[in-house]
């Protein structure tokens, strides 16, 4: 794993943010840009999700769901933000 990552969004996760109140809202983007940061760090409490290229890490209720791509530069692209209820369907 690469020491940091840079941050993409798709638009469907950038809908999903703006649907959430600020407070959430802070707290995802804090703790993607931690996980972006030193993905080292925070491994222990990011999933892969069992037969898919996907990983999830979970803040509070929602869950955000994010595949690493490895270019040039390594990415985490951000793919959706979704309540636990809603995260896997």
């Amino acid at each position: 794993m690469p020491q940091s990552l840079r941050i993409e969004w798709t638009a469907r996760a950038v809908r999903d943010m703006r649907r959430l109140n600020v407070q959430d809202r802070e707290r995802i983007i804090g703790r993607i840009e931690r996980y972006a940061g030193d993905p080292a760090a925070f491994a222990r409490q990011v999933v892969s999700l069992t037969g898919s290229p996907f990983r999830r890490i979970r803040v509070g209720n929602y869950r955000v769901l994010f595949r690493i791509e490895r270019e040039v530069v390594a990415i985490m692209l951000v793919l959706r933000v979704r309540h636990r209820r809603e995260a896997y369907d």
